[in-house]
């Protein structure tokens, strides 16, 4: 099936395209997200920091101007302080409201006929004998006439007397009429200062009507209304006796209550309604007119214009900001990742490499808005709010600009590190208000960042790492200072400082971060590999039990990678590493591999085998490795040597016995896939050193004659071997690469397989040679010395041999 499928090219190519389709799809859709973030990050103000587009240090009041500043368009601005001292002034201004009851006088007069009627048709019923079904006179001339109104004892008694005489109640009308008809108010003390700030309107309960209260309309009080029945009854009472006059005066006196009365509800209205009546107070410019001139003074007017213009241009502008900045960033994330795969070999590709790079950019992005947040807030504080005022930006050179690319850099190549740090310069230009020199400055310790971060072989070294990023720190501040022409002194020490403390840090941050990374996004660091090359480590401690000869190989290719690696400067820590780890697999079957068989003591199991099941057992080991390394859990890089340290290569011995068993005449016939390696080829620069590797150092133990020129070409022919059959044709090797691999592999072999000096025999003081010579120091290594060195001495040479191991 899979021969048809790679014959005809339809469903597994198929399956490719759709496979690389959602793969192109995932980069766009994680750039795409990536780009909005970022803009939003730099334009919305999800952070605590200036967003882009409207930057540069505004003027403070009371600084003296620099420049002419003009208006950048026709705007109008509104003054917020003035609106607000308006509407306090209409809402204070506002009138209120008071309720005239001029019902109250036909209200008082039917009540007051109703008493008088109740109280002369008790007495009758009284008189009838009826009182049984009738209210006491007293009770019922109350009851008309209203709880609220509390009559004299005295008083009643007279009525009581004169049996509710009418006489009676047109004397007590004719004394309050005139007055109840008035206004009356019942907080006089309330009524005039109100008066006298604002207008008065007096609503007419009955009709509803509204009128103005001016001057000339009196308000009465209750005493001044008393006063004026008192004055009626001198009129309307002088032909009465004294016991009648103060009857009815006293009656009338209690039948005065106020009816003017305080609106809380539409006196509220009356303010809401003025406050939401004042118009905005505004000041309108037209586009070029001067806000202040060059030498003034900024006052607080001017520092208003300034801030209104800075907020309108923000809200006018700024979905237009927001997509310019999103589309910016998406065109350039294009650019340099299309540059860095078409023209960078070691550029990562993979989408998890992507979305390793945009999380750092996002990250950083953060960190460098938060430290904005921060430096502005301890600029502001009496400690080093002089130096601010003196140079605004000096409290952001404490900020760790470098993070972000030196934990790049841990991970992935140099190349990618001077991308990715051109990135987050433009960034952090953008976000500390558009200022090219801290791009610079960016720049300049994000590229040192990743030259100290090259080769990090220890923690310690991300801290000197820190060190070198803080002196190109300072380097670079000195020359911004220079630039600019303002060199203080004590400024520019304090800025030096600070940026050797953002250096520093960078160091730490690291320190903390590349743990995360490793866990994260399954990166594999010199630190880890570093743990791994431990030979202490619990997977090479059991291969060294299970399958000593195996072991060893893999030692001796590790060694042989290594050099040949630092030769073509590819990572030599990772294919060391990877050498020990590339043969795990033979633990499983260690016996069917002729490097853990001893030659007295084992036997090859292979004879017993034929060569396809040979052929089995032998690819077996790589996909044994496999799976052990996923148990262990081993990087994705050692893991990547396990699977691709054979590539598709053929397994060359078995078939070609298979050939010489092989009987054509029978129909015996030998396909050469069933005596490949599964593969993969080798994918990286890496996994074909690992390749060789492996091969040069398995046939190097063939070799009788170990002369320089038999090994160089052992090793020529392997490499040439490799190559022909395009077992390298999927790695970056070039041919300048294979030559100075081979010339690595040669200098090695010829260390580790150099011929020694025959040694002679052991003579005495005479020069004659002794026979059976015991070696007494080995001999005690193995059994106790014997006291009698006679019977020591005469003993055969096979037994001592014996002794040793040996047949």
């Amino acid at each position: 099936m899979a021969k048809n499928e790679k014959r005809t090219g339809f469903p597994g190519s198929a399956r490719r395209r759709g496979r690389s389709l959602w793969k192109r799809r995932a980069l766009i859709s994680a750039a795409l997200g990536a780009s909005l973030l970022l803009s939003a990050l730099l334009t919305l103000d999800l952070l605590p920091v200036s967003a882009v587009g409207f930057g540069g240090r505004q003027p403070q009041l009371g600084d003296i101007s620099d420049r002419d500043y003009k208006a950048p368009a026709e705007i109008t601005i509104v003054d917020q302080e003035a609106t607000a001292e308006l509407r306090r002034e209409a809402t204070e201004g506002a009138p209120v409201v008071y309720d005239f009851d001029e019902r109250r006088r036909q209200s008082l007069e039917s009540r007051l006929g109703e008493a008088f009627n109740a109280g002369r048709a008790s007495l009758v019923a009284e008189a009838e004998e009826e009182s049984a079904q009738a209210a006491e006179p007293g009770v019922a001339f109350r009851e008309a006439l209203g709880e609220e109104i509390v009559v004299p004892d005295r008083s009643f008694e007279y009525l009581m007397s004169n049996r509710f005489g009418a006489e009676d109640e047109r004397l007590i009308l004719q004394l309050v009429q005139p007055v109840v008809s008035r206004m009356i108010v019942g907080d006089p003390v309330e009524f005039k200062r109100q008066r006298e700030k604002r207008l008065v309107v007096v609503r007419e309960l009955g009709s509803g009507n509204e009128r103005r209260l001016t001057e000339q309309d009196a308000v009465l009080t209750i005493e001044s209304a008393q006063e004026l029945v008192q004055k009626a009854a001198t009129r309307h009472l002088a032909d009465v006796d004294s016991k009648t006059r103060k009857a009815m005066l006293s009656i009338a006196r209690v039948l005065l209550h106020a009816n003017l009365n305080f609106n809380l509800r539409a006196s509220n209205g009356r303010k809401q309604a003025a406050e939401e009546g004042v118009k905005e107070a505004t000041i309108s410019l037209r586009k070029g007119e001067i806000i202040v001139r060059d030498g003034v003074e900024i006052t607080k007017r001017h520092e208003l214009v300034f801030n209104g213009i800075r907020e309108q241009m923000r809200a006018s502008s700024r979905a237009e900001v927001f997509v310019g900045v999103a589309l910016l960033l998406m065109i350039t994330m294009a650019v340099v990742w299309r540059f860095g795969t078409r023209s960078l070999p070691r550029f990562p590709r993979q989408n998890k490499d992507a979305l390793f790079i945009l999380s750092a950019l996002v990250f950083n992005t953060i960190g460098i808005g938060l430290g904005l947040f921060l430096c502005d807030a301890a600029g502001q504080t009496p400690y080093f709010s002089a130096l601010v005022e003196e140079n605004p930006g000096l409290m952001y050179f404490v900020i760790p600009v470098a993070t972000a690319t030196m934990l790049v850099r841990m991970v992935h190549n140099a190349e990618t590190a001077a991308l990715f740090a051109i990135m987050v310069s433009l960034l952090a230009g953008l976000q500390v208000r558009q200022e090219l020199p801290f791009a610079f400055y960016t720049l300049a310790g994000s590229l040192t960042a990743a030259l100290g971060a090259a080769h990090v072989k220890q923690r310690g070294t991300l801290l000197r790492a820190g060190v070198r990023v803080g002196m190109a720190n300072a380097l670079v501040i000195v020359a911004l200072g220079l630039l600019e022409g303002q060199i203080h002194p004590v400024s520019l020490l304090i800025s030096m400082a600070l940026g050797m403390v953002g250096g520093l840090l960078s160091g730490v941050l690291v320190t903390g971060f590349a743990p995360i990374a490793e866990s994260v996004f399954f990166y594999t660091t010199d630190v880890k590999l570093l743990e791994m090359a431990n030979r202490e480590q619990p997977l090479l401690r059991e291969l060294e039990m299970r399958a000593p000869g195996t072991y060893h190989h893999s030692m001796m290719v590790g060694h042989l990678a290594e050099k040949a690696a630092e030769a073509i400067g590819a990572n030599a820590l990772l294919v060391k590493v990877a050498g020990y780890y590339h043969d795990i697999g033979k633990m499983r079957r260690p016996h069917f591999f002729v490097e853990n068989v001893t030659i007295h003591h084992g036997e090859n199991r292979h004879d017993r085998l034929s060569p396809s099941m040979s052929a089995r057992i032998i690819q077996a080991h790589v996909k044994d490795g496999a799976e052990m390394g996923e148990k262990n859990k081993l990087a994705p890089p050692i893991m990547r040597g396990i699977r691709e340290h054979h590539g598709t290569s053929i397994i060359r011995f078995f078939y070609e016995k298979a050939k010489e068993l092989a009987d054509p005449e029978k129909g015996d016939l030998v396909a050469e896939h069933d005596y490949r390696y599964p593969g993969p080829r080798p994918q990286t620069r890496e996994s074909g050193i690992l390749m060789l590797s492996d091969s040069v150092e398995a046939a190097s133990r063939t070799l009788a004659d170990t002369s320089p020129s038999r090994v160089q070409q052992l090793v020529q022919r392997i490499i040439n071997n490799y190559f022909r059959d395009g077992q390298l044709d999927e790695c970056s090797l070039t041919l300048r690469d294979l030559h100075a691999i081979a010339r690595s592999f040669i200098e090695t072999l010829s260390a580790i397989r150099h011929e020694r000096i025959d040694y002679p025999d052991a003579t005495d003081a005479e020069g004659k040679k002794l026979e059976d010579v015991p070696d007494e120091g080995l001999v005690e290594r193995v059994e106790p010395r014997q006291k009698d060195r006679s019977e020591r001495s005469g003993e055969k040479r096979d037994d001592d041999l014996k002794r040793l191991g040996l047949p």
